[in-house]
């Protein structure tokens, strides 16, 4: 067996026990996963990332609507009538 092997094997077995410590190991009648928890509730206020989620939720469906348009559809008016209806007098005026 190499050394690299025999390291691989070291650093696996030492994240697998880490995992298990943290998820069973009971550090003032909590375990240390339960206390991160506990401790980004507090840090982090959940409905402030919800908003922020469906946030980012609403303009990614909003991008992949625009990208997934087919080429024939006619672009989206951005402008109002009444501004329509200004840029055609001063047209005409013109001519």
């Amino acid at each position: 067996m190499s050394m690299g092997a025999l390291k691989f094997i070291v650093w696996t077995a030492c994240a697998v026990g880490l995992g298990i410590f943290l998820s069973t190991g009971q550090v003032d009648g909590r375990t240390p996963l339960q206390h991160m928890e506990r401790s980004w509730k507090r840090a982090v206020k959940p409905d402030t990332v919800d908003r922020m989620k469906e946030g980012l939720e609403d303009a990614y469906e909003d991008a992949k609507g625009a990208v997934s348009r087919s080429t024939d559809a006619a672009p989206r008016e951005r402008i109002s009538a009444e501004d329509r209806a200004a840029v055609n007098r001063i047209i005409a005026q013109k001519k």
